[in-house]
């Protein structure tokens, strides 16, 4: 482990600080004494009490907007949003966090509001297009167009191990090259759906960053539950609005 909690710093976006952090775990209880890459990473980003907010993540496609009422009063140091994978914001000095061992961590940035948005996704989320989803409900919520929003994409399991069944495949065989069959099994490129559907929505390419890395293929450094699921911890995806 390097001075640094993070694998990943997000850079370039004004006002908002957050990152990839490997190999960490969710805080059990939210009890960050047991997450010393995690309560770094937030010390880092002048949060190092919270409040933390987490979807719960149940690998579908809703996306909840974060208020002030979800927080309570005084905020409670974690609070979790029951049955999404998503969260949008626009409150300062709030980390969104997201979990993932193989899944996508998927990054928003509005920067005419300003507001951030993180989502979960993995294939089953991305079949239900969690990214246009998330890109969606952020314009719904803080208006502007797709122009102003920038994504980062976490590293994932890449297209070299994410195997799948037939059945998983033909999900995704409408995306060009997304999935691979010169393998005995089909592979799909988890990264390759969710910049298609990026686009798809109307995001600029030119806006959006992919963070290098597969989880199955670094396990020393990255949390990869197809490598070890007993073993393999968490990456954290954090991102916060600085305050003013």
């Amino acid at each position: 482990m390097t001075d640094s909690p993070w694998e990943h710093r997000i850079q370039g976006w004004p006002g908002v600080a957050g990152g990839f952090v490997g190999r960490s775990q969710r805080p059990p209880g939210g009890r960050l004494m047991h997450c010393p890459r995690y309560a770094a990473a937030l010390a880092d980003i002048g949060l190092p009490d919270g409040p933390i907010v987490e979807a719960q993540q149940v690998h579908e496609a809703e996306v909840a907007l974060v208020t002030e009422r979800d927080l309570g009063s005084p905020p409670a140091p974690v609070t979790r949003i029951p049955g999404v994978d998503g969260l949008i914001t626009e409150l300062p000095g709030v980390a969104l966090a997201i979990y993932v061992a193989d899944c996508l961590a998927i990054y928003l940035h509005h920067r005419a509001r300003p507001a951030i948005g993180l989502a979960h996704a993995g294939w089953r989320g991305l079949a239900a297009d969690i990214p246009g989803v998330l890109l969606r409900g952020a314009l719904r919520a803080f208006g502007g167009e797709p122009a102003d929003l920038r994504i980062a994409l976490s590293p994932c399991i890449g297209p070299c191990c994410f195997e799948v069944g037939e059945e998983v495949a033909r999900v995704f065989e409408h995306i060009s090259g997304v999935v691979d069959r010169s393998h005995p099994r089909p592979h799909v490129d988890l990264s390759g759906v969710a910049m298609a559907q990026l686009l798809a929505a109307g995001v600029w390419p030119e806006h959006i960053e992919v963070m290098p890395g597969c989880t199955r293929c670094e396990p020393e450094r990255l949390a990869s539950h197809r490598w070890d699921p007993e073993r393999c911890g968490r990456n954290v995806a954090l991102l916060a609005l600085t305050p003013s």
